[in-house]
């Protein structure tokens, strides 16, 4: 992969248009199960949705009952049917995603004090680690829900957590782009890592933060985003990766996704091949899909005629892709929209790219 052309990377990796699965409210975040069986997103009304990818034709199945608030955060078992997720109401539930109406396995009502923002599951399993607004981040069982560890040193709201390939550590970011490293083991910090270009005081009003966070596949790598913010209000800014060298804690490249407009990098996810997926949410609707190799200057692959971007999941077969995206002409202000007076809100509708049936078929594959 990394001795082809960027014309070749296109024809090879660029994803196309399978399916767009229509949500009726808006979705925070989307995700493949690691069995590759089952599609999840939580939503803005409290239930986690969920959609059987095992037939040709992609089914909704009952949503997950239980949260209050919007879910936030979701994560898998890598080698089981739970799934993990958090709510801002700062709770926090585990569930086995394949049953026809799951009830909670386990649940910790107050796991924070207001909004969790994300949880994470370690690599083998034994650990899920939240954190939110309480500055707080914390360490379950996933057999129980019982706490094994709350870390302490955030000033300000914790947006993302997430555990190094290897298990041993975890790293968490917060809204004023700060990145700190845990010892899995004793909780204690490790390090730190200075995101701070990501974040900017506008006349009084916080702007920025670490909007998305994922390690390279061998772990070395550090890649951090979100935007480097140009005002506050209606905030303009440039999409950032900002990638850190894993040992040194040092900052070693800049990726720019774009032009102000396109404003936050809101998921990165690292391709087994060696490149970056990144999605990125502007204003006004701004969204784009970009594919690019940590040595090359710009993407190999953009896309066109997207609304803002929320989240991207790739399969476990490495082809098919998930994009949660807000519906085109959304409104988000309160007016009437249709012609009875009623507020249409928005909605997220997932599109699916990869490869069409006929052409596996073709290929044999």
């Amino acid at each position: 992969m990394l001795n082809l052309t960027p014309e070749e990377l296109k024809e090879k990796y660029q994803p196309k248009p399978l399916q767009v699965v229509e949500t009726e409210r808006q979705m925070v975040g989307v995700m493949f199960s690691p069995c590759g069986k089952s599609m999840v997103s939580g939503g803005y009304d409290g239930l986690l949705h969920r959609w059987d990818l095992t037939q040709e034709e992609i089914t909704e199945q009952d949503p997950i009952a239980g949260h209050q608030g919007w879910i936030q955060g979701c994560d898998f078992h890598p080698s089981s049917s739970r799934v993990f997720s958090g709510d801002s109401w700062g709770r926090l539930a585990c569930y086995d995603y394949l049953q026809a109406k799951p009830e909670p396995i386990w649940a910790v009502e107050s796991a924070h004090d207001g909004w969790l923002r994300d949880v994470a599951v370690s690599p083998d399993g034994t650990l899920v680690a939240s954190c939110g607004r309480d500055q707080q981040v914390r360490l379950w069982a996933t057999a129980d829900g019982r706490k094994l560890h709350q870390m302490s040193g955030h000033e300000v709201d914790v947006y993302q957590v997430g555990f190094h390939p290897d298990g041993q550590y975890l790293v968490s970011a917060d809204a004023h782009g700060v990145v700190r490293k845990w010892d899995v083991k004793t909780g204690q910090e490790a390090g730190e890592f200075d995101a701070g270009e990501l974040f900017s005081v506008v006349r009084l009003q916080d702007v920025g933060g670490v909007h998305a966070m994922t390690f390279s596949g061998d772990g070395k790598l550090l890649l951090v985003g979100g935007t480097r913010p140009k005002n506050g209000g209606n905030v303009q800014g440039a999409p950032l990766v900002l990638v850190f060298d894993w040992e040194t804690r040092k900052q070693i490249q800049v990726l720019e996704m774009g032009p102000t407009s396109d404003v936050y990098v809101r998921d990165i996810e690292f391709h087994p091949d060696g490149f970056l997926m990144v999605a990125t949410s502007g204003n006004p609707g701004a969204g784009k899909l970009h594919f690019q190799r940590l040595e090359d200057e710009k993407p190999f692959f953009t896309s066109s005629g997207f609304s803002n971007c929320h989240a991207i999941s790739l399969h476990a077969d490495g082809e098919r892709l998930a994009v949660t995206m807000t519906s085109k002409g959304s409104n988000g202000n309160g007016r009437p929209l249709d012609k009875d007076g009623n507020y249409l809100g928005n909605s997220s509708p997932i599109h699916l790219f990869g490869r069409p049936k006929e052409e596996k078929e073709a290929s044999g594959t």
